[in-house]
């Protein structure tokens, strides 16, 4: 009598744990169909984003929809966990645009268009935050109401500021690329140095001067 009772609640457990796991293998195995969505912009972006190419230099690219977490990341070090964490709070959020260096796709600046939802606590929050992110990780991110129509000289100037700091770190980039890397004089070969004139039409200008000087005085100016 034992064994029959045993036998069966060995049975309804079996049918029990049957039926408990079939559901889950069943969910496990099932591939949840996609849809294409047609265009990456809404109207408005589009819109935007046409005039912002117009509004650009040639040596600038525009791209959209580019991830936070692709422009910047968290620094390193600190408590542990405080890099992923902090990487969490960018990792699923974008900028509406980027511009970078077209010679090098080095970044130049962030652009958001905020339009309506932007007036929500819940958007303001995330707005200031990305802002902080931003200024910490010193990247340029500049905001352009919605409209419905846009001025190409609004938006130039509006991006001003931003092409200028950019121009002035790769001028001081290339300068410092100059000062670092050796030159040997064509004449004696001896090391180039940069030397800034002191008078003359070309006062002010910095050229190369050897430093074999005054046995050899070659001099070449300085292309940048």
């Amino acid at each position: 009598m034992n064994l029959i009772i045993l036998v069966v609640i060995v049975f309804i457990l079996f049918i029990f744990f049957k039926l408990k796991v079939k559901p889950k293998q069943e969910s496990e195995n099932f591939e949840h169909s996609y849809e294409r969505l047609d265009v990456l912009f809404t109207p408005a972006e589009r819109s935007f984003f046409g005039v912002l190419n117009q509004a650009i230099s040639d040596d600038v690219i525009a791209f959209g929809k580019v991830r936070v977490a692709d422009a910047i990341t968290p620094t390193k070090g600190g408590v542990k966990g405080a890099w992923q964490r902090a990487f969490n709070k960018i990792s699923a959020k974008h900028f509406d645009f980027v511009l970078c260096n077209k010679s090098d796709l080095s970044f130049v600046c962030g652009i958001e268009l905020d339009d309506k939802s932007h007036n929500s606590e819940k958007q303001k929050s995330r707005d200031a935050f990305l802002e902080s992110a931003c200024k910490s990780a010193d990247f340029p991110l500049i905001r352009f109401p919605a409209k419905s129509t846009y001025s190409v000289n609004d938006i130039r100037e509006s991006l001003s500021v931003c092409f200028s700091e950019f121009q002035e770190k790769a001028l001081l980039l290339a300068a410092t690329e100059l000062e670092t890397s050796k030159k040997l004089c064509p004449k004696c070969s001896s090391e180039m140095h940069i030397k800034v004139a002191k008078k003359g039409k070309s006062i002010g200008s910095e050229f190369w001067a050897c430093s074999g000087y005054p046995k050899c005085r070659h001099i070449e100016p300085i292309k940048i």
